[in-house]
């Protein structure tokens, strides 16, 4: 129960987080404040490719799953 509460109050910080960045019309990223900001900051999170696994514990490593601390040597 208190694992599932983490997880859904990780979400709701993450979609508040998200929303508070904008792009203006001429493509310039700013925060909540109105601040010029990075446009790493603005951009949405990479999709995972096409066929790509969804790893629960590890990463994905070209079609399959690889523990975190290990490197990924599919290019």
């Amino acid at each position: 129960m208190l694992r599932t509460l983490a997880i859904v109050v990780a979400f709701a910080l993450a979609a508040t987080s998200a929303s508070a960045q904008t792009v203006d019309a001429k493509g310039n990223c700013h925060d909540a404040k109105g601040k010029m900001a990075k446009m790493e900051v603005c951009k949405p999170a990479a999709a995972p490719a096409a066929g790509a696994p969804n790893c629960k514990k590890g990463k994905p490593c070209g079609k399959t799953c690889i523990a975190k601390d290990k490197v990924c040597h599919i290019k």
